[in-house]
């Protein structure tokens, strides 16, 4: 069982985590959608927007991202 603290702790990072969420672009949120915490988001977010090299698990995002958003143009 949980204590209440950590039920706080819980519920104030999945409200974090959503408004973290609702202010991203799609290809944005596609990259970094993987993360659990509010903080784990914010960080990747700013890996990003910063211009670092992406991590392992933002670069297998951004490929499997790529993968699903492939499509064949007419006359293919």
């Amino acid at each position: 069982m949980w204590s209440d603290q950590e039920k706080r702790i819980q519920k104030i990072d999945r409200l974090a985590r959503s408004l973290l969420i609702q202010g991203l672009p799609n290809d944005i949120y596609s990259l970094i959608n993987s993360n659990k915490t509010a903080k784990d988001l914010w960080d990747a977010l700013a890996r990003h927007m910063i211009g670092l090299k992406y991590g392992k698990q933002d670069r297998k995002a951004a490929v499997l991202y790529e993968y699903e958003t492939f499509k064949a143009t007419e006359g293919e």
